[in-house]
């Protein structure tokens, strides 16, 4: 049970990080409205069920631009 805790809370963490660097990207000094890239992140959550402990799990969260500018995630803590 505490393992499927740390998991789903580091999931969470994750999908925070992620919003919150699209949020970041969106709006950068100088750069006109059309060069702007926009991270989308379509999973924010992931159910992995029963979680074993001394099991691995893992998941990829995919994030797509839907902007015109190069959208850069320089770092990423979970937490």
């Amino acid at each position: 049970m505490r393992r499927k805790i740390i998991v789903l809370s580091l999931a969470l963490v994750l999908a925070g990080v992620f919003t919150a660097a699209c949020f970041a990207q969106t709006n950068p000094r100088g750069v006109p409205a059309e060069k702007k890239p926009v991270a989308v992140v379509s999973e924010k959550t992931v159910n992995l069920g029963e979680v074993l402990e001394g099991q691995d799990y893992s998941h990829s969260f995919v994030i797509k631009n839907t902007g015109a500018g190069e959208l850069q995630i320089l770092s990423v803590k979970p937490g």
